[in-house]
This record gives C-alpha cells, sequence and structure tokens, in this order.
C-alpha cells in the first residue's frame, strides 16, 4: 500500500465527500449502492479482460445518468434479470392466474417463462420504490388505472372483430394476438422518462393475475371456474 492512500473503510466516505453535491437528497444510500454495484461490474470486466481501462469521462457520464432517474420524471431500476434464479422464479409462479391466462391464448414456453420473470420483477420493484419513498401510491394507481384503460380499448375491438360463432382456435389465435399486441406497447409508462420495458410488461401481467384484463375472449369465465372452489 502506498504511504497516505486511503484504506478499504476510507473509501466509502471519500467517494461521499466527493460526490456529496451529487447525491440525491433522502436516498444517498440507495444511489451509492447503485453506483458500487456498477463500479463491481466494470472491476469484474477487468479482472476478465473484457476491457482494460475506465477513464473518468465514462465515470462522470454514469454518475450524471445515475443521478438523473433519481428526478421526478424518471426512476431507478432496482432489480435485474441477474438478480433472479429464473428457474426458482417460474416454479414460484407456475399456478398462479396470470400464467393459466398465457396458457389460455397458448403462449409458447420461452415467452411465458420471461413474462413471469417480468412479473416478479415489476412486483419486487414496485415494493423497493415504495419502501424507499421513490413514488407514491397515487402514481401506481394512476399508471395501473393507464394500462387498464389501454387494454379496454384493444381487448373490446377483438371482441368486436370475433364472429358471433367464432371457434377455440380462432379465439386462441386472437388473444395470443392481443397478448403479443400490449407486450410490444410503450404507450404507458410508469413515469415520462422511465422506460425500462419489463415494468410495464410485468405490471400487465399482476393486473391479469387479479383478473382485471385478460387475453382469451372468454378470460372473464375462466377465471371464475379456476378461482371458485371446487
Amino acid at each position: 500500500m502506498v504511504a497516505g492512500s486511503p484504506t478499504v473503510d476510507d473509501i466509502d466516505a471519500e467517494v461521499r465527500a466527493v460526490l456529496w453535491h451529487t447525491l440525491p437528497d433522502g436516498h444517498e444510500e440507495l444511489f451509492l449502492a447503485q453506483l458500487w454495484r456498477w463500479w463491481a461490474g466494470v472491476a469484474l470486466d477487468m479482472l476478465r479482460g473484457r476491457r482494460t481501462a475506465v477513464d473518468a469521462g465514462e465515470a462522470r457520464a454514469y454518475i450524471s445518468s445515475l443521478r438523473n432517474r433519481f428526478s421526478d420524471d424518471d426512476l431507478p431500476t432496482l432489480v435485474e434479470i441477474g438478480d433472479l434464479d429464473e428457474d426458482s422464479v417460474v416454479a414460484a409462479h407456475e399456478s398462479s392466474p396470470f400464467v393459466h391466462q398465457m396458457r389460455w391464448v397458448e403462449y409458447n414456453q420461452v415467452n411465458l417463462r420471461k413474462a413471469i420473470v417480468d412479473y416478479h420483477r415489476a412486483v419486487t420493484q414496485t415494493v423497493k420504490w415504495v419502501a424507499e419513498d421513490l413514488i407514491g401510491l397515487h402514481e401506481l394507481q394512476r399508471f395501473e388505472d393507464n394500462l387498464r384503460d389501454e387494454w379496454a380499448r384493444v381487448f373490446a375491438d377483438m371482441v368486436e372483430d370475433l364472429a358471433e360463432d367464432a371457434d377455440e382456435k380462432t379465439k386462441i389465435s386472437m388473444g395470443k394476438q392481443l397478448l403479443r399486441q400490449l407486450r410490444e406497447s410503450t404507450a404507458v409508462n410508469v413515469r415520462a422518462r422511465y422506460n425500462d420495458p419489463f415494468f410495464a410488461r410485468g405490471k400487465r401481467q399482476e393486473l391479469a393475475d387479479r383478473g382485471h384484463v385478460g387475453w382469451h375472449p372468454d378470460f372473464q369465465a375462466r377465471l371464475e371456474a379456476l378461482l371458485t372452489p371446487a
């Protein structure tokens, strides 16, 4: 160790002192945790030979971008795909109503698993945002209301286009098309600049789990049968 250089225990305090003007009020610890997470990834890449160095400009750009996520029109993503054990998440939710809803329109297994992960990430992230006081419950309610409104419009169009004597194969096909259409929709965001797509996708599945939205034209009757005790 070079004489006078900071110890491991001193580094966090020195970083905090240097960035004091950047730290978001009330969220200092979360900001620093996100910063250290990024730095750990950089260090790991260097150890693996994927990069040789990191310059000050790159670090400043990341810090600025991270700070912006704590603004009134954005949010930080707190639950990454790499944080999860996909198999465990899928196993925990494989019997949930929203999973049945996807199976009723024969959603392919690859995207069904991804939808379960989106659901889990969205629910977990919502809890973290609320716990960290990053978002209000009224904002989340408005976001869910907007998602339901978006779904209601396209669901009504789908039902209108269905013939009265439509067979099950047709209903499945149109329900799957609806699910795919909304999966790709970016029209509704929880905040103006927060556009990480997993969150809206996961929240739609959460609404499907509650029975507030559905994909199959007859999803309401099917959910009632599913949830009614034998």
